[in-house]
């Protein structure tokens, strides 16, 4: 029995590693972090997924960043759309920021292939998760205080606003909370904690790599499990991260890989 288990975890952590690093779209961090100016209303980014093994074109993220006024209040909002090749749209997410704080304060995700749709809110250090999924709703809250923990909806927003220090910082890490590992493990009756994975951070080298706004000077760091036991149970392609981060400020996302997928930026579009 304990084998078993140990088998499914295993492979629901392979599962949500490989699938909703891009298909997605923290020292003490966490929701209430501010990211205001890594929030360029009016910018436009695109990237394109790029098998490496295979050498094509597997899909694209097209992100835009808008102002919005909803109920009174002022928001700047993430909105990405993953597509496939063709250009059919598979998955749609927004992330809601506060205008003037720069605060999350909620995530919205629909795949439109899965009957699938996920809402975190969050206030304070609660958050509060909502997945309707095949007719069925499954909701519960965590305290992200507890490990100061960084949703992964964030993630991105995180290493760009904190890029200095890390490069700084000797041994920089930081706990992830991945949400839809959380629900596998509710469904499945085992506890939601194992869904807090601490990470470590490190810089590799130091880059000029071409880009829609000519060359920039960029700096690679790799994302994996602080967990020597993680490391060795689940296969380095799905568990080590690598993103190549602007040395400017604000510090754009211009290339992330996750096993055999390197997502490249194809478009940048400032505001005008």
């Amino acid at each position: 029995m304990l084998r078993k288990k140990f088998s499914y975890i295993r492979r629901i952590i392979l599962h949500f590693f490989y699938s909703t690093v891009f298909l997605l779209p923290a020292i003490s961090v966490s929701a209430q972090e501010s990211y205001l100016n890594e929030l360029l209303p009016g910018t436009k980014t695109s990237f394109k997924h790029w098998d490496e093994q295979r050498s094509e074109i597997t899909g694209y993220s097209h992100f835009r960043y808008e102002s919005v006024t909803r109920g009174g209040k002022q928001f700047i909002v993430e909105k990405n759309e993953n597509t496939k090749p063709d250009g059919e749209v598979f998955t749609r997410k927004t992330l809601w920021f506060d205008a003037n704080s720069g605060v999350p304060e909620w995530y919205e995700e629909e795949d439109l292939r899965k009957d699938f749709r996920i809402t975190n809110t969050y206030s304070g250090q609660i958050m509060q998760t909502k997945l309707e999924k095949a007719g069925k709703v499954l909701e519960f809250e965590t305290d992200l205080s507890r490990e100061n923990a960084v949703p992964f909806e964030v993630v991105i927003f995180f290493l760009r606003k904190n890029l200095l220090q890390i490069l700084q910082t000797k041994d920089y890490s930081f706990t992830l909370f991945l949400p839809l590992l959380a629900i596998e493990l509710e469904e499945k009756g085992l506890p939601r904690s194992m869904s807090m994975i601490r990470m470590d951070i490190e810089p590799q080298e130091e880059i000029r790599l071409d880009t829609p706004l000519g060359a920039m000077k960029a700096h690679k760091i790799l994302v994996l499990p602080k967990s020597g036991f993680l490391r060795a149970i689940l296969p380095r392609e799905k568990t080590h991260f690598e993103f190549t981060i602007a040395e400017d400020a604000p510090h754009y996302l211009l290339q992330f890989v996750a096993g055999k997928t390197r997502h490249i930026l194809t478009q940048l579009s400032l505001a005008e």
